[in-house]
């Protein structure tokens, strides 16, 4: 009876964690990815208008970034993304960040939340 107990006060004390709101850097692009050829990403900043966001994904646009080799991507739960899945991210909209290279060093695919998030951040 006392390891039920300690087992369900050990889920109640987890909870608050599996609820914890990433913190997104001050510094990350959004955009939507429109290409990923090897380790070249293509990337259309989210300030472009619609009609060139839906016209990326049929022809590529944008701009193109080579990926760091510790490239770091992480899904919508803020789980780790394999660089081999990247191709199944086109079209999604993610969030970059930059080496002292030029190179995409993080990518975060993100939220409706966060996306609404860094637009009040941008006004």
């Amino acid at each position: 009876m006392k390891t039920l107990i300690t087992a369900l006060l050990l889920c109640l004390l987890s909870l608050p964690a599996m609820a914890v709101n990433r913190l997104l850097p001050a510094n990350i692009m959004a955009g939507t990815l429109s290409a990923v050829d090897n380790n070249v990403v293509t990337f259309v900043k989210s300030e472009s208008s619609l009609l060139n966001t839906l016209v990326a994904l049929v022809i590529p646009s944008g701009q193109s970034y080579t990926t760091a080799p510790g490239l770091r991507i992480f899904d919508a739960n803020n789980l780790f993304v394999l660089t081999g899945q990247l191709p199944t991210l086109v079209g999604k909209t993610v969030g970059i960040t930059l080496d002292l290279q030029g190179n995409i060093n993080r990518i975060w695919v993100l939220s409706d939340e966060e996306i609404a998030q860094l637009q009040q951040r941008q006004q």
